[in-house]
């Protein structure tokens, strides 16, 4: 009698621990399958994305903090305690699937959010005058078609909140004739001004005639944070001048008085 009952009393034992290895086995691939919780991370390199139909270029160089894999409960981290001696098909851990990191995930929505376009702007307008030109030697004024200097989103992703800032840097202009001009704050020009006044914060000045097509290449900063963790990376957005700017040189022509 005592011998049966030893028996059943151990099957019993060997069903339980069975029971809880298959139990472990499937929190180990839970823990296995979450795309979140995976190390190292990676911050991407430069990429390119379109946004309104534009090229938007995230520079490669980014930072970000706090801890390489967010934190798990035991049971999902912890090595299996039962034996696997009977059993070692239930207890191996399923090998770790790869996925995005949290840093990734970040970054991914950081560089999604949807920047103000600063097309390049310029004063005065050649329909200003009767030659429908900006003279030789006159300053230009630069400016771009959108104020906005910072703005902040929340993005989701991957069922994540990403709370995402950008603050504009530096508006870069190129201005067709191989001079380039960075700027960081702007004055738009009044309408009727000094033609020969030049503009306080951001400007320039032709020497040669020619159809000159205006690009500005916008730097904003972009900071990212998510689950305790953070980062940031540049982000450089170009715009072109809707109208080529028409440049040409003025000459005095004297006139003799009628005679009589």
């Amino acid at each position: 009698m005592s011998n049966q009952l030893g028996k059943r009393l151990l099957g019993r034992i060997g069903a339980v621990a069975s029971l809880t290895a298959i139990a472990m086995c499937i929190g180990s691939a839970a823990w296995a399958d979450d795309p979140i919780a995976q190390a190292p991370r990676v911050v991407g390199n430069s990429s390119s994305y379109n946004s309104s139909s534009r090229t938007v270029t995230v520079g490669g160089s980014s930072s970000s903090s706090g801890s390489a894999q967010p934190k798990t409960s035991k049971a999902a981290n912890a090595a299996p305690t039962v034996s696997c001696l009977t059993s070692p098909i239930l207890c191996s851990r399923p090998t770790k699937r790869s996925g995005p990191t949290i840093a990734q995930i970040g970054q991914q929505a950081a560089a999604s959010i949807t920047l103000p376009v600063n097309s390049p702007v310029f004063g005065p307008s050649p329909s200003q005058n009767q030659w429908n030109i900006i003279p030789i030697g006159y300053p230009v004024w630069l400016w771009t078609s959108d104020t906005q200097t910072t703005l902040s989103q929340t993005v989701a992703n991957q069922g994540l909140v990403v709370s995402v800032s950008a603050t504009r840097v530096s508006i870069t202009f190129n201005m067709g004739d191989g001079q380039q001009i960075t700027c960081t704050s702007f004055t738009p020009r009044p309408l009727h001004n000094d033609p020969f006044q030049q503009s306080p914060t951001c400007g320039h000045t032709y020497l040669t005639p020619g159809q000159y097509t205006i690009t500005a290449t916008t730097t904003w900063a972009i900071t990212w944070a998510v689950s305790g963790q953070s980062g940031s990376f540049t982000v450089t957005d170009t715009a072109t001048a809707p109208a080529p700017l028409p440049v040409g040189e003025l000459h005095a022509v004297i006139v003799p008085n009628p005679p009589g």
